[in-house]
């Protein structure tokens, strides 16, 4: 019995990994056929049947592909991209403590530095501080 059980519980083990890893691998999916791509937790990217669903490890994967950003999961356009926040002053690199739990309709994404300086954001003095000697 001890042995049958440890059998189950490795077996859910490596489910629950391997699910994971599908996961990370794809952490975007878009539609065949669509014009968006979206987080995989997107509530629209969820509801993708498994016959029509795209997997893409980056952005970058998706767009390639010829699909734009979902407007209800704001997903990047880039790996590398820039994030601000619609009500905040300042543009971030992706992962800034600064952004804290920031909701996704919530964030703005720019290519490059350059274009959220034209919209207005400035850079934030955390995670972009700029060198001490210029």
């Amino acid at each position: 019995m001890k042995k049958m059980l440890s059998v189950l519980l490795a077996g859910v083990l490596m489910l629950t990994v391997s699910g994971a890893v599908m996961a990370q691998e794809a952490g975007y999916v878009a539609s065949k056929g669509g014009t968006k791509y979206h987080f995989a937790t997107c509530s629209i990217g969820k509801k993708i049947t498994a016959d029509k669903l795209v997997k893409f490890a980056a952005p970058e994967d998706a767009v390639k592909a010829g699909y734009t950003p979902c407007k209800t999961c704001n997903p990047p356009p880039t790996s590398d991209a820039f994030v601000a926040t619609k009500s905040g002053g300042k543009y971030h690199k992706q992962g800034c403590k600064m952004l804290g739990n920031t909701d996704a309709d919530n964030k703005v994404y720019f290519k490059d530095a350059a274009a959220a300086e034209k919209a207005g954001y400035k850079p934030c003095g955390v995670c972009l501080k700029r060198d001490a000697s210029k």
